[in-house]
């Protein structure tokens, strides 16, 4: 069986990182039976200054389908990250921009990791994502290219654009470039039986950052002209950008209302959700979006920016995809929802429910990554044999 070392900021039981966790999680239980599932991750969740309870530090922990090895915030040690990458048949980083990335792949590009190595592009490089500290990392990757940091990387990307976003910034071989989309969470129940009230419920569910563009919700917002509550659940990861979208949240009109939950365990997420009736988010960019995956399979119809891998959702009355400016259109949007009628209403509710709980790409997908995992080890195993040779 094909060892993988995945090297990630965090993993389970911590949350508040969002869609990275949920995709490496969905990727484990979704093929954690046919490969060797092995994780490094620091020891608590973003934020937090106690580590996870009962978690053994620089030891293998048994969690779901694989085995993680936490270390202490800041312990991604050269030295370890060397024999977890040697043990595996593949090694699997999360992002090229964090500490834990760039040791791992100086390890590489000196010859002291001989394990193939997999970048996560994990939507980084689209235009939304990569403005943000544009100028650091503009020269990262002017020294990174120099240098030949990513000589000899594979890169997993999700998309046909998240590829071509790639390729603008790294210098590699398409060769090295696997196409593999995130694999998402089951769809369990049943539609949920929803009845819109006097205010129309919009939920904005992410992390507070300048890339999940809160403070394009409220701009949003600022447009409308029915009665709405805006509800906002997630960490707050900048808290320099909380304080500027709160002073935007107090300067709206009286047809708005909201409020503020913090960050939700997963296990309440689907129930948080039941309770709203339209998702808002317009970010920045999405390389996947699983928190729009399970808006959807709440019964939220969606209105999302063109900055994510999502379309038909106006085909099958879940949602729209709207220009990532066009704010004026959001706000048309969401009063036409606040007029809807209850039966339209749960038209789109079920359109929503049922435009992911009939997903048939699944599986394609999981094909999609035994092949990257497969073939990168067999390119592994044929360059060592060559250098034996």
């Amino acid at each position: 069986m094909v060892r993988v070392q995945i090297i990630m900021g965090r993993y389970l039981p911590g949350f508040k990182d969002g869609g990275p966790v949920r995709s490496i999680a969905n990727l484990v239980e979704g093929l954690g039976d046919d490969f060797d599932f092995r994780i490094m991750a620091t020891d608590r969740d973003s934020g937090d200054l106690a580590p996870y309870p009962n978690a053994r530090v620089s030891e293998w922990n048994l969690v779901g389908k694989a085995k993680v090895f936490y270390v202490r915030p800041n312990r991604f040690d050269f030295k370890v990250l060397q024999q977890l990458s040697n043990a595996a048949d593949v090694t699997y980083i999360c992002g090229c921009f964090n500490l834990y990335a760039i040791k791992t792949l100086l390890l590489k590009r000196v010859g002291i990791i001989k394990t193939p190595v997999v970048v996560a592009s994990m939507g980084l490089f689209s235009p939304g994502a990569f403005k943000i500290k544009a100028a650091k990392k503009k020269a990262f990757m002017h020294a990174a290219n120099i240098i030949g940091l990513f000589r000899n990387i594979y890169w997993s990307v999700s998309s046909p654009v998240e590829k071509a976003d790639l390729l603008t910034r790294v210098k590699t071989d398409e060769s090295h470039v696997f196409e593999a989309g995130d694999i998402p969470a089951a769809v369990t129940g049943t539609c949920p039986d929803k009845i819109k009230g006097n205010a129309l419920r919009v939920v904005w569910f992410s992390r507070v950052s300048r890339e999940k563009n809160l403070l394009g919700s409220i701009e949003i917002l600022s447009r409308t002209k029915k009665r709405i509550h805006f509800n906002i659940i997630g960490p707050i990861e900048d808290e320099e950008y909380w304080r500027l979208c709160q002073s935007k949240l107090a300067d709206l009109r009286s047809n708005v209302s909201w409020s503020y939950e913090g960050p939700v365990l997963p296990e309440d997420v689907a129930d948080r959700l039941r309770k709203q009736d339209v998702f808002l988010f317009p970010t920045l960019g999405e390389n996947y979006g699983h928190v729009i995956h399970e808006a959807l399979a709440a019964g939220c119809p969606c209105l999302i920016s063109d900055k994510t891998p999502w379309r038909d959702l106006e085909a099958w009355h879940a949602g729209f995809t709207i220009g990532l400016q066009d704010y004026a259109t959001y706000a048309k949007r969401l009063d036409w929802f606040a007029d809807m009628k209850p039966s339209q209403f749960k038209i789109y509710v079920r359109g929503a429910f049922d435009f992911v709980s009939q997903d048939t790409q699944v599986e394609s997908r999981k094909d999609a990554y035994r092949v990257l995992l497969t073939e990168v080890s067999s390119r592994g195993l044929k360059m060592k044999k060559s250098v034996k040779g």
